[in-house]
């Protein structure tokens, strides 16, 4: 006679399931998402199997993220990390199409572990997460949103402390405006990938395979320029209309984020919060009247080795800093305190100097620095953080 039903043991008491029932020691590999099951007597959280692996039906263009990729991977397959049995945390941040998503899905896909997708702050979501017993890989997408009035549920998870097994928990954000408790903590959240412009490679790469007349790809370059910020969605825009139309003008009325000011800065990195004053302080004690801080830092002098140098060699003797220039794109000819610009968040100045600080857009670091000019002719594909005077 054909067996109808079955019964297990838990904690004493035998509970009946389904005669068909297939017990598995883990779901295997794969791509699932959380699936709950809903009933009278309640509901249950699932795996629900959705793909082998995430797959890309599109040529992914450089995203600038191996190099962070390479160092998740070191950092969760390390002696020194396994032996922990702790969590990793990471968060990829950035504007929507800036490739946080797409990068998210390859890091997990580089890992030998199933992939759970976290799309709601489900009833019973943190135990469910916690009581796996296999170590696997917590994708969630757009964190900020799907945690938005959870955050509590976000952190106890992330945080392990009844871990069955280890766990590596990718997060996307749009903003880092999630549990303050999680960013600044590297035991939960141990790295932040800041996703922002296309790359010179990107943009090289995705024109050279699309632009039909290959003659318009300096008239592409001066569009991309003049962007506030540049996604594939915006370039592939910008080279349909080529393709289409022949040309784009320079003033196009294509709905593309065009930035009417650029301001060209030097920043100060790598020096203490508690230094910026004193640094600030120093380089006006030493300016010559009329000489710009752009100028001061360039000027060349002999030291007692007959070493060539320049005062910008002062700088990061005395106080260990690298001051690097770049280009800030603003629809504003101005900066104010709270604007969220590219390298952080202002917080105070400019001043008649033009000395600012910006905090860092995930941390409480800050970073001294000044404007060096105003332009209404920004500069974005050519533009970039480059080392000062190198």
């Amino acid at each position: 006679m054909e067996v109808k039903q079955k019964w297990v043991k838990e904690t004493g008491v035998f509970y009946p399931i389904p005669g068909d029932t297939t017990l598995h020691i883990t779901p295997g590999m794969g791509v699932f998402q959380l699936y709950e099951e809903k009933s009278m007597a309640g509901s249950r959280l699932g795996l629900r199997r959705m793909a082998d692996k995430f797959t890309f039906n599109f040529k992914i263009y450089d995203l600038d993220a191996e190099e962070i990729m390479q160092k998740i991977e070191t950092t969760w397959n390390s002696d020194v990390f396994v032996s922990g049995n702790k969590n990793l945390g990471v968060i990829f941040n950035g504007l929507k199409g800036t490739g946080k998503t797409i990068a998210s899905k390859i890091l997990s896909n580089r890992f030998n572990m199933p992939v759970i997708v976290v799309n709601a702050p489900y009833d019973g979501l943190v135990n469910f997460i916690q009581s796996l017993c296999f170590e696997c890989v917590v994708l969630i997408d757009e964190a900020e949103k799907t945690f938005c009035e959870e955050n509590d549920v976000l952190l106890k998870m992330i945080d392990g402390v009844y871990n069955e097994s280890r766990k590596l928990y990718i997060l996307t954000t749009n903003r880092l405006n999630i549990d303050e408790n999680l960013i600044g903590r590297p035991g939960r959240i141990r790295y932040i990938k800041q996703f922002g412009n296309l790359t010179a490679k990107a943009v090289s790469d995705y024109i050279s395979d699309n632009l039909i007349d290959k003659t318009k790809t300096s008239q592409i370059l001066d569009v991309v320029d003049g962007l506030q910020i540049s996604t594939i969605d915006i370039l592939k825009s910008i080279v349909d209309e080529v393709n289409i139309h022949g040309s784009i003008e320079e003033n196009t009325i294509l709905n593309i984020p065009k930035a009417s000011y650029k301001i060209e800065i030097i920043q100060f990195e790598d020096v203490s919060n508690t230094r910026l004053d004193e640094l600030k302080t120093f380089i006006l004690q030493q300016l010559a009247i009329g000489e710009s801080v752009g100028e001061w830092l360039r000027k060349p002098w002999i030291d007692a080795d007959g070493e060539r140098k320049t005062n910008q060699d002062q700088i990061d003797d005395k106080f260990d800093a690298e001051c690097y220039s770049t280009q800030i794109a603003s629809n504003f000819p101005v900066l104010t305190r709270e604007q969220d610009t590219r390298i952080g968040i202002v917080t105070e100045g400019p001043d008649t100097h033009g000395f600012f600080t910006v905090r860092n857009s995930w941390s409480e670091k800050e970073s001294l620095c000044c404007i060096i000019s105003y332009h209404d002719a920004p500069s974005l594909y050519r533009g970039g953080l480059q080392k000062l005077y190198a």
